[in-house]
């Protein structure tokens, strides 16, 4: 066994086909996300042209590595939805993102027995595809979002919320097929992921409320002076980010539900922060204030009376004439206020390193240079592109993506609850509605699981793939990619129309 790796220094084909790939990624992404918001979907197209599916270009062991790459940039593309969230409104709203959710979730498996009607899919075959096809891309949601600057609106809060129990329902599906195929279907296994997420979501809200919050006020009640150096805050939230994610995968949830969690409990404890030194502060300079323009006599106002505009009386209660001739203290007096007002801003608008500057000045470059890319690009090299034209499966795979499709878009219906006077918030329900249609890296993973289990059926040919596999990779290809270039043609619009000095999202836009 080798103790060591040898150095060898890597061909110029080699070379030039990586550097080309990287560079190619953020080129196409640069171009598309200027004009239409979907610089992903030319990531993927990359990646199916330079990976397995296409040219082969890159052989499959840097292929695995970037698929290790790619998950670890979804990780952080999940955190950095978890830092832009606002508590506030997904606690508002948290019973209609659940039912948004749960819509996405049942309507697709519902559906997906329709494709017994037109392949040889049995009634499980049916159900794995509906599990395949009952999660949100995560990563395309948060991508999307982010590039359009509408992740803290209202609609965007509730996107990712819903997204992120979707992803749940897709992991716990994941763990559903895989049993299926080997046989080991049990009660245990499906509830253990659903649970130990819901466990960690409540501890987490639990921590930060009861531990957290007490001992945030206590600390700056106490006058501690919490660091100001990014690189600080840096190591601190890189440490609770891995620690949280590596707890929670080893209990069973899900990474990316960790990495969220992790992101909005920074982003809450921020926020909270600097409430409670506002808080605080403005107390104090309420009661200074107070001091200062009180009637008491005190050795500070006695040593200011000849700057103050206030009469002066002796002891016995008698007047003081030397104040009439004074004209000067009204105008010391504004003066002292103006003093203290500035003195009370300064202190309130003390510097303050929140989670999303870290974010951006220490994550932000790898992520969205390398990482990202990468991420978008590996899901393209799990499209079997070369099995998807074969005429009979062609006309099916397009009439199961339609399907699919609008078993997501029902999702949108639920804002129609909501009336407004408003005529221009309508662009909400279809934004809605279209960024819950991709489906992504979860609907690969699950349906490469069903496939490789056997629960599909047999393949229509020796080293092939079977029928309802190729039908459900249409659906998650075509979600995944059309859609997006749907959202960017849509967002143009809400951007137009914001500038024109209208309300594009209505009651469901920006606070």
């Amino acid at each position: 066994m080798a103790t060591y790796l040898p150095y060898h220094e890597p061909g110029i084909v080699r070379i030039l086909i990586l550097s080309s790939f990287i560079l190619l990624l953020n080129v196409v992404n640069y171009v598309l996300d200027k004009y239409l918001y979907c610089g992903l979907v030319g990531q993927i197209l990359l990646g199916i042209a330079w990976g397995t599916p296409g040219g082969k270009w890159i052989d499959e062991s840097t292929e695995k590595v970037f698929l290790d790459l790619g998950y670890l940039g979804l990780i952080l593309i999940v955190y950095e939805g978890g830092l832009l969230s606002s508590m506030e409104i997904l606690m508002k709203n948290i019973h209609l993102s659940l039912i948004i959710a749960l819509t996405g979730i049942t309507a697709p498996i519902a559906i997906s027995f329709s494709i017994l009607g037109y392949s040889n899919a049995t009634p499980v075959a049916a159900f794995a595809a509906g599990a395949a096809l009952c999660s949100t891309s995560l990563g395309t949601a948060f991508t999307i979002m982010s590039t359009s600057k509408l992740v803290l609106s209202k609609v965007g809060v509730l996107l990712t919320s819903a997204a992120m129990i979707d992803d749940i329902a897709g992991l716990v599906m994941l763990q559903v097929i895989s049993n299926l195929g080997d046989g080991s279907f049990t009660a245990v296994s499906v509830i253990r992921p659903v649970f130990v997420s819901i466990g960690l979501i409540v501890i987490t809200a639990l921590v930060c409320w009861l531990i957290v919050r007490p001992a945030t006020r206590y600390a700056i009640l106490n006058q501690w002076k919490f660091p100001k150096s990014a690189p600080v805050y840096f190591v601190c939230h890189t440490l609770l980010l891995f620690g949280i994610v590596t707890g929670a995968t080893y209990a069973g949830a899900s990474s990316l539900t960790a990495a969220y969690v992790t992101g909005a409990a920074i982003s809450w404890w921020d926020k909270l922060e600097f409430e409670q030194e506002e808080d605080i502060e403005m107390s104090e300079a309420n009661s200074q204030w107070t001091q200062q323009t009180s009637g008491e006599v005190t050795p500070t106002q006695n040593a200011q009376s000849t700057t103050t505009g206030y009469d002066q009386y002796s002891n016995d209660g008698s007047f003081s004439p030397s104040s009439q001739t004074s004209t000067e203290p009204s105008t010391g007096a504004s003066e002292d206020s103006i003093e203290v007002t500035e003195d009370v801003a300064s202190t309130v608008h003390q510097p303050h390193v929140t989670g999303l500057e870290v974010f951006e000045k220490f994550y932000s470059q790898p992520l969205g240079r390398i990482l990202r890319p990468i991420f978008f690009a590996t899901v393209g090299f799990s499209i079997p592109i070369t099995q998807m034209f074969t005429g009979r499966l062609l006309w099916r795979g397009l009439v199961y993506s339609v399907l699919m499709a609008i078993s997501k878009l029902v999702c949108c219906l639920w804002l129609l609850r909501v009336k407004s006077r408003s005529k221009t918030n309508n662009y909400a329900v279809p934004l809605l509605g279209l960024s819950m249609v991709p489906r992504g890296e979860i609907g690969f993973l699950v349906a490469s699981l069903a496939e490789s289990k056997g629960v599909f059926g047999n393949p229509l040919s020796p080293g092939g793939s079977s029928e309802v596999y190729v039908i459900v990779v249409w659906a998650v290809v075509l979600c995944t990619m059309v859609a997006p270039i749907c959202i960017g043609l849509l967002v143009r619009k809400i951007k137009s129309v914001d500038a024109d000095g209208g309300s594009s999202l209505g009651v469901w836009g920006f606070t």
